[in-house]
């Protein structure tokens, strides 16, 4: 410390000199304000200059998608899903561009985008893309070719993407249980689920979905992301009824006040089982079924000696909400499959 420099107390300062101080660091890029970016240093040569090397925007429909695809000689094998996850964003008018697109080696060989362009076709949609033309198709001096360097980062989920961009504290389960919630919408497997599908399933159900995570259990299988989806699913069905499936899912939780014979005591002994604790995500549906099975079962107030899956709870529940099931399951919605 430098004990001949001033003290605070004896300093005077003139605020147009701090203001003039504090104006410079922020010209300089020193000083950054709550919330905006450091600016950054937008230099160097053009791609274009780059040794045959260029990128470019381009509108991709299906027919120029055909046509590159004819040059896609080297390529991971395509998966449907996700395929299908592109395809659903494209018509639903949330594919947005980044500099991730297509891309060509030297030799006019697709190395990456397969799937990207594969959506193109199903959806029959036409997209803006960033195209990258003339990377090399083999290093100088190496083994490894450029295409080993391409899709090697961490991809991140849609929970990592609420987390992040979206603030949410709940991420993971929030974005499993509206995985849950599609699936019982759609009545079949859903996969791949976008930021963007995610976030209107939950602006959808929002109220329910909070106020089950608030109380979810730390039991293992009571606190399965089908458990708490079928709960939600089942209290925004009908206004008149969230109060009292609020109640059923608060005594499920407690394992209190479950009368013998009831739908809700048989499911909380299941749910409490060592079978239970090998739940996984990817049971995630079937629990969801069995759980709206119950809440109906407990709803009519029938006795039962042990819980079998059916699909009638799901009916009944989806029945109560037309408008908002139809909603979802229209974001899944894809044409035929074009060669």
């Amino acid at each position: 410390m430098n004990m001949h420099a001033p003290s605070l107390k004896s300093a005077t300062f003139d605020p147009d000199e701090i203001r003039l101080i504090v104006r410079r660091g922020k010209e300089r890029g020193d000083i950054i304000e709550n919330g905006k970016a450091r600016p950054v240093e937008k230099t160097g040569a053009p791609v274009a200059a780059e040794h045959g090397l260029r990128s470019v925007w381009m509108d991709v429909g299906p027919e120029k998608a055909r046509h590159w695809l004819d040059n896609n000689f080297r390529n991971r094998p395509l998966k449907d899903d996700v395929v299908a996850a592109y395809a659903r964003d494209m018509l639903n008018g949330v594919w947005v561009p980044t500099h991730q697109g297509v891309a060509f080696n030297d030799r006019d060989e697709l190395i990456d985008g397969q799937h990207r362009l594969h959506a193109i076709i199903r959806s029959g949609k036409t997209v803006r893309m960033m195209v990258t033309f003339g990377l090399p198709a083999t290093i100088e001096g190496a083994e490894m070719t450029t295409m080993d360097a391409v899709d090697r980062g961490r991809t991140r989920s849609v929970a990592d993407q609420l987390a992040i961009q979206h603030g949410f504290k709940n991420a993971s389960i929030t974005a499993a249980i509206c995985m849950s919630i599609a699936g019982l919408c759609c009545r079949e497997r859903t996969r791949r689920l976008s930021v963007g599908q995610t976030l209107d399933i939950f602006r959808a159900y929002e109220g329910a979905i909070l106020w089950a995570i608030e109380r979810r259990s730390k039991v293992a299988g009571m606190k399965a992301a089908g458990v708490l989806a079928a709960f939600v699913f089942a209290m925004w069905a009908r206004a008149e009824d969230t109060e009292q499936i609020g109640a059923m899912y608060e005594r499920l939780i407690a394992g209190d006040d479950l009368k013998k014979g009831s739908a809700m005591a048989a499911l909380h002994a299941f749910l409490t089982s060592d079978e239970a604790k090998l739940l996984t995500r990817g049971t995630d549906r079937g629990v969801a079924e069995l759980t709206l099975e119950a809440i109906r079962l407990e709803q009519e107030g029938k006795r039962v000696t042990r819980l079998e899956m059916a699909t009638t709870g799901i009916e009944h529940y989806a029945a109560l909400q037309p408008e908002r099931v139809e909603k979802i399951t229209s974001m899944f919605r894809l044409p035929e499959a074009q060669s």
